[in-house]
């Protein structure tokens, strides 16, 4: 089906030698390239298949929609593009670009490399974890209605199901993040797992000062940790990387990873883990001090957070959001942010029903259904909202009153799904349900109403311009002298 997609795409982004690396998301393309500057946008905007193109943290992207997995797996199966598990050098780029090609871009600033590779570590998990979120929204209506006792083993099974992503996420976040930083990822997964070893996290989670050969620290649990996992992996790259320069090939197999092993797992306890610990911990202290003003957090995340999506920044900020819900059991912004989703909604129903374009209504039609059902909303941004200004207003306003119910009835979730009403009972075992789905009836609401009068007070001028142009006759032409 993307077949041909894939081909055109693949040669208007440079050709395989230009492609560092390809991934996708729940809706797009992430391309990092050696050279941006090959990019044929329009060979591509052409394409049916893509919604829109956008260049943003150092990736070209390509916004698919609902069919992106399918999409993938036909540009991975050009020869030569480097998948999800391979990552190419800057190097080993330039190795496999043409001779005569110009020398590889830098790749964008810092901040575009920093967030493309945050993305880049999360993304593959950001769908499995609104799925759990979802079974244990399921489980905690269980609970309210009395059809599961949480003595059950039932129960726990089904607990188990949705607690073990979270809970073990330091395992398979260090996979990716290891694999992103260029190092072996089953190294790094196992330096996870040893950080969740049953009889080392018995004696982390005291809290107490532990040793290693006599050199003190803190022992913390690692469990729903982020950002101490992010930095370990950074480090163990460059281990990796050291101990192979300095190492006969032929150790290499056996001695890389023993020594990565015995080296990497004290440091995350010692240096590595208390770094990270001391980031996290400034960042929930920052969000602590804005959770005291809710109002101002919820009308900040419920009518601006469509801009965080349209940028692809998301992806970074979520995870944020994900291990402060993880670590206290609850959160704000979650809640918050996805008003305006619900108002794009409520733009896209508007559309649906007032637009006399035919393929502007396909394209409403498609995304309204997408969104509603499973909250993804980019089809609907790029293919609708964005290309006009009124439709932008429409989603922020209704974003703006979704959030202030939100900070009115300190609204919050305790667990994370997208959207839509496959995500509703994770928003459902809220105990702020009822003002959470409150606001998201008024959010469609006002988003639709506001959609239909600026869409009829933009026909009735446009109507006004026509009538006085029919009205004044045209200047007669002087005749020639």
């Amino acid at each position: 089906m993307y077949t041909e997609f894939a081909r055109v795409t693949v040669d208007a982004v440079g050709g395989p030698e230009n492609i560092r690396q390809v991934t996708h998301c729940a809706t797009r393309l992430r391309f990092q390239l050696v050279d941006p500057s090959k990019v044929d946008r329009q060979r591509i905007e052409e394409r049916p298949e893509a919604v829109g193109v956008l260049e943003s943290q150092g990736q070209f992207q390509v916004i698919v929609g609902p069919g992106v997995p399918d999409a993938y797996k036909a540009v991975a199966a050009v020869p030569g593009v480097p998948g999800e598990d391979e990552v190419r050098t800057p190097a080993q780029a330039a190795a496999a670009a043409a001779a005569d090609a110009p020398a590889p871009a830098k790749g964008g600033s810092w901040l575009d490399r920093l967030l493309a590779t945050i993305s880049a570590i999360f993304t593959p998990y950001i769908p499995v974890l609104a799925s759990v979120g979802i079974i244990k929204g399921l489980l905690a209506l269980c609970l309210q209605f009395g059809w599961l006792a949480d003595t059950s083993s039932t129960y726990a099974i089904l607990s188990a199901a949705g607690n073990a992503m979270i809970y073990f996420f330091p395992v398979l976040l260090a996979f990716t993040a290891a694999r992103q930083f260029g190092a072996n990822p089953y190294v790094g997964a196992t330096i996870g797992a040893a950080l969740m070893e049953p009889t080392l996290t018995t004696i982390n989670v005291t809290g107490e000062r532990l040793d290693f050969l006599g050199i003190p620290f803190v022992g913390q649990s690692f469990a729903n940790t982020v950002i101490p996992i992010i930095i370990g992996m950074w480090a163990f790259a460059y281990l990796e990387r050291g101990l192979k320069k300095v190492l006969p090939q032929i150790t290499h197999l056996l001695l890389v990873p023993v020594i990565s092993l015995v080296v990497m797992v004290p440091l995350m306890l010692l240096v590595f883990g208390p770094i990270g610990f001391a980031i996290a911990n400034g960042v929930v202290t920052g969000y602590d001090w804005l959770v005291q003003y809710p109002l101002v957090l919820s009308l900040i995340f419920g009518g601006f957070f469509v801009f965080v999506i349209a940028i692809g920044a998301h992806w970074l900020v979520t995870p944020i959001l994900l291990a402060i819900l993880a670590d206290q059991g609850k959160e704000y912004a979650l809640a918050a942010g996805g008003m305006g989703n619900y108002a794009m909604l409520g733009v896209l129903l508007a559309v649906l029903l007032v637009t006399r374009d035919k393929a502007t209504k396909t394209v409403a039609g498609s995304a309204a259904f997408v969104n509603g059902i499973a909250g993804i909303t980019e089809p609907g941004l790029y293919g609708v909202v964005v290309k006009s200004k009124k439709y932008l207003g429409a989603v922020v306003a209704g974003g703006l009153v979704g959030g202030l119910i939100c900070g009115l009835f300190d609204v919050y979730v305790t667990a994370f799904a997208f959207s839509g009403v496959l995500g509703a009972p994770a928003f459902l075992a809220s105990p702020r349900a009822v003002p959470y789905f409150a606001a998201v009836f008024a959010t469609i609401a006002v988003s639709f109403v506001l959609t239909l009068l600026l869409d009829r007070r933009g026909r009735a001028r446009q109507d006004a311009a026509a009538a006085e142009a029919v009205a004044t006759p045209a200047a007669e032409p002087v005749p020639a002298r």
